[in-house]
């Protein structure tokens, strides 16, 4: 997966204006993708920020009803559901050719099911349609019943709090631990640096920027 921010970036934050050597530069990157993934952890998205480019396929369980929770989302192209939660076969549910458009057995939205917010991303819950073919999803008791081809993730580019997240800690620990080293931006032990932020936690101040940024997912039951 890719970093959340780019050695460049990471060069202005710490105001490095010298060319970097290919170690430094490398040491650089792997820094800043160990950082990304502990915001992923931390976020509760194994999976990352950013959606894949192609559709992918997911299973899921639901307890049924009109309206569920999903894996957050950018695109749906196909919503399949089981009749019969026991049942092997998937019912492809029409598409609708908008999220709004009505003309399909579902739509979805973004925000929560007391505010719900149509026409923007990432993409949250399904509902079933009211002018369409079906009344509700099937409940799932111990299996999926419901299919989704769609690309998982929160956006297609990093958010700018996001990026801000993983330089503000990139660049809190890497001054850090060169301070506590003793040593000059040409001389520190990268390697060193390196295996420390990787086994270093994120700083409060992250932490609380992403919190109160609202990235931190609850918990959710029901995937496969």
């Amino acid at each position: 997966m890719a970093s959340y921010a780019t050695v460049a970036e990471l060069k202005v934050r710490i105001q490095i204006e010298s060319v970097l050597s290919a170690a430094v530069t490398t040491t650089y990157e792997e820094i800043l993708e160990a950082i990304s993934r502990k915001i992923d952890g931390f976020c509760r998205r194994p999976m990352g920020f950013l959606a894949p480019a192609v559709a992918e396929l997911r299973y899921i369980g639901c307890d049924g009803g009109a309206t569920i929770e999903i894996p957050e989302c950018v695109e749906i192209t196909t919503v399949s559901v089981k009749n019969i939660y026991t049942d092997t076969t998937y019912v492809d549910w029409t598409t609708p050719t908008s999220q709004i458009s009505g003309d399909g057995d579902w739509f979805a939205y973004a925000g929560s099911k007391g505010n719900p917010l149509f026409g923007r991303t990432p993409y949250r819950f399904l509902q079933v349609d009211p002018n369409g073919d079906y009344s509700y999803f099937t409940k799932s008791e111990g299996l999926p019943t419901v299919k989704l081809l769609f690309r998982p993730g929160y956006a297609t580019t990093t958010p700018p709090t996001i990026q801000e997240a993983c330089l503000a800690q990139a660049a809190i620990l890497i001054k850090r631990y060169e301070s506590s080293m003793d040593s000059s931006l040409a001389n520190f032990d990268l390697g060193v640096i390196s295996m420390k932020i990787r086994q270093t936690a994120l700083t409060r101040d992250v932490r609380e920027l992403l919190v109160d940024a609202g990235y931190v997912l609850p918990l959710m039951a029901g995937q496969w």
